[in-house]
């Protein structure tokens, strides 16, 4: 019995003054060492996991590319604020455009290398875009074209006719058929060719395809002639402040001033009345 005493109080002598063989007894038993945790910069945390035990470290390091939860949803509110404000800018700065009328007909444009593809190129002087503030109005005096073929034969006709008597490219900037459909003569950034009409570089020449003296266009033409205007502005080739003018030929000012083509120009905003031509 003696015996059996001192192994005890050996074994438990060399328990107090061996702490790793206790630490590695407890681990066995399930306990957690102090005099370990004393050494262990973080403590070790012994959970069971499937029949073993397995060390957890009570504080993980934070992941330096991890982003928090709470600045990824602050991010993605000011960009959506920043789309938000774009959306705003862009619709006031558009109602900023004056518009003479709200349009219900569409525009339709035939642009000139449609109808004109030949090798002569169109030549004429620039126009001062920033400068255009009148449109002049006329009718071309000729039959009617109430087709694409038809029309465009008209100004195929007419182009060989101008360059064929002066070397040069039918005058108009545009022209509108009984179609309802605006053809690019010499465009939004040429100057008209009518030597007779004033203001070469601030005014677009639009030409009526037909003979409206006595008879009004087709409601067609004159829709698409808002139309027109509403896209000339839009384009920024027109200013919102335009002048409407028809021509008066200064020779028969009193047959021109009735031409029926005006009877209803004359109740449109921003008309001003006529100006005169030259030519008999």
């Amino acid at each position: 019995m003696y015996q059996a005493a001192r192994t005890v109080a050996a074994s438990s002598s060399s328990r107090l003054h061996s702490p790793v063989a206790w630490s590695r007894k407890s681990v066995q038993e399930g306990y957690y060492d102090l005099e370990a945790g004393e050494t262990e910069r973080t403590p070790l945390l012994y959970v069971r996991d499937n029949g073993r035990y397995r060390a957890k470290s009570l504080h993980r390091a934070n992941d330096p590319n991890r982003v928090h939860p709470v600045a990824l949803g602050l991010m993605v509110a000011l960009l959506v604020f920043l789309l938000i404000g774009v959306v705003i800018g862009v619709y006031l700065l558009l109602l900023t455009v004056q518009r003479p009328w709200p349009v219900s007909h569409p525009f339709f444009l035939v642009e000139r290398p449609a109808w004109w593809q030949y090798p002569v190129a169109l030549e004429a002087a620039t126009l001062d875009r920033l400068a255009v503030t009148n449109v002049i109005v006329l009718h071309t005096d000729s039959e009617d074209c109430l087709d694409q073929e038809r029309c465009v034969r008209y100004l195929q006709n007419t182009e060989r006719s101008c360059w064929a008597a002066r070397r040069d490219h039918i005058p108009y900037n545009f022209l509108i058929g009984g179609d309802g459909v605006t053809y690019e003569a010499r465009g939004w950034k040429s100057q008209h060719g009518f030597v007779d009409l004033p203001g070469r570089n601030t005014t677009l020449v639009v030409g009526m395809i037909g003979n409206f003296t006595d008879r009004q266009p087709a409601e067609v033409q004159y829709a698409e002639l808002k139309a027109f205007i509403t896209e000339s502005i839009r384009r920024l080739s027109l200013s919102p402040q335009y002048r409407l003018h028809g021509a008066v030929n200064a020779t028969r000012p009193s047959r021109d001033g009735t031409i029926a083509l005006y009877s209803q120009l004359e109740r449109w905003p921003h008309w001003k009345g006529f100006v005169a031509r030259d030519q008999p």
